[in-house]
């Protein structure tokens, strides 16, 4: 077959070979012109790097065989003018051995044209190296596909966490950790899907577009279909659909394995787009459940550490023992002293929280007060595995009312580390107290709340033909994995994170040349605003979302940016630029810097932020309604007559890493 012909548009002459990617195109210049095709369409292969490390692994140091194999990989490393080869595949690492004992002049001169990145293929026989080193000693090479973009330093590795996330396939040549923990993530989904099928539960889709959306309570993305002329939410859970197959009779157990979608912020554990598993067993119960997950989960932990103690950080976690199980209110009991199940009324619930800081809005209903002390007071502790049980109606609209109170839901939440796992409860049947309970979060969503379901006609009819006594539940699997690997950011686990898309070109200017020169030279006069990272760092404004008053909201940002600007050391801090326009005017600029305003749910969570800040040395400045009085010295006097818990915070401005204010923040939503 003729080969096709290829030529190099760009001259020698025009090349700077100081520079990595110039040197890459010279070299493949040289290729071209000896007719040489560097992007083959086919290699024959006949043994990856690791069937060669296992088959040979006896063979002794100086023995050589006569098997001769193929071998293809990545080149990460050469030594001695290429006579050393490192080459990668996807198993593992195998050295190449290229000398003019076995390749000709021709041969040996072609590895000048090979650079650090370039993918080969080789094949000699088998040697091991009198200093132990399994190696291919090559009678032959073949380009197939030559690499243009340099690889990272090999020293100093992948440091920039922008380009590890952005660049996914950079980060994955160069890290052999990111490789392994992907790939753990495979190895732990596969486990899970063999031990759904083996238990006799069926696998099946459900759309991610959906008309009503239901089965949690979170914002969702919407989007819209053209021809049908209609929104749909992409899914923030599969729950509503699954139930109803269980209804159908499809099986007695149904599950899926899929990506959800939620409209909320971005942290260290959460993604907008996550991928969660969701069963539905007919006939099972809340304690049946909880049977399953610790029974799923301890045998995924063994099947991947071979072992069911794990360390996570410093912290031990023995998933082997069996798991507590203990009700909401029993745990804030033990952790705050505040006995809810004794207070009587909402009202007398919120007052109770407000003694341990816990400020809430009158009008919250008992069973979100509850649920709220335990977000705030009492999830971080529950490192080693715990089921959290029995969680209030107010919060649980799909769940059955528990057969011992009224007030309770036979609900569960599973948490590890301080992180929820999982959810579950025995399901709400009767299609009547599912309407009222629907009825009840439409209501919730017309008095503001973004993350109020909506209510599914459908799905109570759906019930009304009859749901068996069912248990369902869902567990975040990008988590699991972060738990299992060891990994702090969730961004490690999922190989492709959301991230901000980067401005066009035309939007923004890339480099100083392409800006006039007077601002160029203005600009460096100022600062040498060249070496800081523009991304690095940010300010995250927190308002209060009980604040009715935009107008306090506005001051409240204002202030908090202006003292927080106000206390720099540097220019370079908050990486400042004065630009010049061509008459010679300097127009003087604050930063840089991302500005994002976030809102929280009350001044109490407001405080929580402030409080972390302060643990995590992140500069802030804070707005409470007692700086709006009057001038300075009766703002001083009210501020001074409150306890700190007393305080209603309008706004916070802080400011940082953004990886650290992520970890902060991440579950808010944007102030609209």
């Amino acid at each position: 077959m003729t080969q096709p012909q290829m030529t190099n548009t760009k001259k020698d002459t025009d090349l700077d070979l100081t520079d990595p990617r110039q040197a890459k195109e010279y070299k493949l210049s040289q290729l071209l012109e000896k007719g040489i095709n560097p992007y083959p369409a086919k290699f024959d292969r006949t043994h990856k790097a690791a069937d060669i490390q296992a088959k040979y692994d006896s063979l002794e140091n100086g023995e050589e065989t006569t098997d001769v194999v193929r071998v293809a990989g990545r080149i990460m490393a050469m030594r001695n003018n290429g006579m050393f080869i490192d080459l990668v595949d996807a198993t593992d690492k195998v050295q190449v051995f290229c000398h003019k004992d076995t390749m000709n002049e021709e041969a040996l001169e072609l590895l000048k044209l090979y650079d650090l990145g370039d993918i080969i293929g080789a094949e000699g026989t088998i040697r091991r190296t009198p200093r132990g080193e399994l190696s291919v000693r090559v009678t032959s090479t073949v380009m197939l596909t030559k690499s243009l973009a340099p690889l990272p330093n090999k020293h100093e590795g992948l440091t920039d966490v922008e380009t590890k996330y952005r660049q996914r396939y950079v980060d994955l040549i160069v890290n052999e950790e990111s490789r392994d923990t992907l790939r753990a993530r495979s190895k732990i989904i596969r486990f899970i899907r063999n031990y759904m099928d083996d238990m006799g539960t069926i696998e099946v889709e459900t759309p991610n577009l959906q008309a009503i959306m239901g089965g949690a309570s979170a914002k969702p993305f919407v989007t819209h279909h053209n021809a049908l002329d209609s929104n749909f939410y992409l899914r923030v859970a599969p729950e509503l659909a699954l139930k109803r197959l269980i209804v159908g009779g499809l099986a007695d157990g149904v599950y899926e394995i899929g990506r959800c979608f939620r409209n909320e912020g971005i942290s260290m554990k959460h993604n907008p787009e996550f991928t969660s598993i969701e069963g539905y067993h007919a006939y099972y119960d809340y304690y049946d459940l909880m049977d399953l997950i610790e029974d799923l989960v301890r045998k995924t932990v063994e099947h991947i550490h071979g072992t069911t103690k794990i360390t996570f950080g410093a912290q031990e976690i023995d998933f082997g023992q069996p798991w507590r199980r203990a009700s909401m209110c029993d745990l804030i009991q033990e952790y705050t002293g505040l006995d809810f199940m004794a207070v009587e009324t909402a009202q007398d619930a919120v007052e109770l929280a407000k003694t341990k800081g816990v400020k809430l809005p009158d009008g919250t209903s008992w069973g979100a007060v509850v649920a709220e002390v335990f977000d705030e007071r009492c999830e971080a502790k529950m490192i080693q595995p715990t089921h959290v049980m029995d969680m209030p109606v107010d919060v649980s609209p799909l769940a059955k009312i528990h057969r011992d109170d009224a007030r309770l839901t036979e609900r569960f939440e599973t948490y590890i580390n301080g992180w929820e796992i999982a959810n579950a409860f025995s399901e709400l049947n009767d299609p009547k107290i599912q309407g009222l309970r629907f009825d009840e979060q439409v209501e919730l969503g017309k008095n503001g709340d973004e993350e109020a379901q909506m209510k599914d006609d459908d799905y109570v009819t759906a019930l009304e033909y009859g749901l068996p006594p069912t248990g369902g539940w869902g567990m975040g699997l990008d988590r699991l994995v972060m738990l299992l690997t060891n990994s702090s950011n969730i961004r490690d686990v999922i190989c492709f994170p959301t991230l901000k898309p980067l401005k066009e070109e035309n939007e923004a200017p890339q480099n100083p040349q392409s800006i006039s020169a007077p601002v160029v030279e203005a600009a460096r006069s100022a600062t040498d605003y060249q070496s800081v990272d523009e991304d690095a760092r940010r300010f995250v404004i927190v308002v209060n979302g009980k604040e009715e008053s935009t107008a306090r909201l506005m001051n409240a940002i204002g202030h908090t940016m202006a003292g927080l600007a106000g206390d720099v050391a540097t220019k370079q801090d908050f990486c400042f630029v004065d630009y010049q326009d061509a008459d010679g005017g300097v127009h003087p600029s604050v930063s840089h810097y991302p500005v994002i305003v976030l809102k929280a749910k009350n001044s109490n969570k407001i405080k929580n932020i402030r409080d972390q800040a302060i643990e995590k040395n992140i500069a802030f400045t804070d707005f409470t309604d007692t700086m709006t009085i009057g001038k300075t010295q009766e703002q001083l006097a009210a501020t001074q007559n409150q306890c700190g818990e007393e305080l209603n915070y309008l706004g916070l401005c802080l400011f940082g890493d953004r990886d650290a204010l992520s970890e902060l923040t991440g579950k808010l939503s944007l102030y609209k």
